[in-house]
């Protein structure tokens, strides 16, 4: 009986020998799960690669080139202002020089005022004409009774008109000095008879103050330029006629 159970309990570890290598053979095996867990790490090294691209972007050193660019534009915008400054300053000083038109001579010595003959009045003369004076004119004056410059004295412009339609004129000149010596100026008879033209004519006669740079002959001339020193006198009017033949 002993040797029979011993059999049997061979037996039975036989067969769980068996059973556990059939078991094994199955294909349940746990180790692959624990290299799954030895791969996860593999991702980790994915970030170490970011770090170099920063060392990419370097290429700043071409920023000192723009400072050198600044520099060359305001030396020129400079030298254009002072270029404009010193043409504008030249073209003023000519219009500071302009004063000089006022270098006109100053001779402001007033205005007459003639009296006679009276503004108006007819005057008939032979048509043959006469050696004497025809017209005696006379006006007062600013300048006084006395002597003054013997380049000062008076011009007198005298025109003869027909129908408002001018004939003839003249011009004749007297010193003060020698006005004062009569208060008049006889104007000549042959001077008339050129201005009438050989008919009745409506004469009209002026006087002003002028200086000459030469001086005056006393027969109705003067010498050198002249200059009016005050504004003429207000116009007179004379209405002339001939008689005999």
């Amino acid at each position: 009986m002993k040797i029979n159970k011993l059999i049997w309990v061979i037996l039975l570890i036989a067969v769980v020998l068996a059973l556990s290598a059939c078991s094994n053979a199955s294909g349940t095996q746990t180790p692959p799960a624990t290299r799954g867990a030895t791969q996860t790490p593999i991702y980790i090294y994915v970030p170490v690669t970011v770090t170099p691209e920063p060392a990419t972007i370097t290429p700043l050193p071409t920023a000192p080139l723009a400072v050198n660019v600044t520099p060359t534009r305001t030396p020129t915008k400079a030298a254009a202002v002072v270029v404009k400054t010193a043409t504008r300053t030249p073209t003023k000083a000519p219009v500071a020089l302009a004063p000089a038109a006022s270098a006109t001579p100053s001779c402001n010595l007033g205005t007459v005022e003639p009296f006679f003959p009276e503004d108006g009045v007819g005057y008939t003369i032979n048509v043959s004409g006469t050696s004497g004076p025809a017209f005696v004119f006379k006006w007062t004056t600013p300048l006084g009774s006395g002597p003054t410059d013997p380049n000062v004295g008076y011009r007198i412009e005298i025109t003869s008109k027909r129908g408002g339609q001018t004939v003839n004129g003249d011009v004749v000149y007297v010193s003060h000095n020698k006005f004062i010596e009569t208060n008049n100026y006889s104007y000549e008879g042959r001077r008339v008879r050129l201005l009438a033209a050989g008919d009745d004519v409506n004469i009209t006669w002026q006087v002003t103050i002028i200086k000459v740079s030469g001086g005056f002959d006393n027969q109705g001339g003067k010498t050198g330029a002249e200059i009016s020193c005050g504004t003429p006198s207000r116009i007179m009017s004379i209405g002339l006629k001939f008689t005999g033949s």
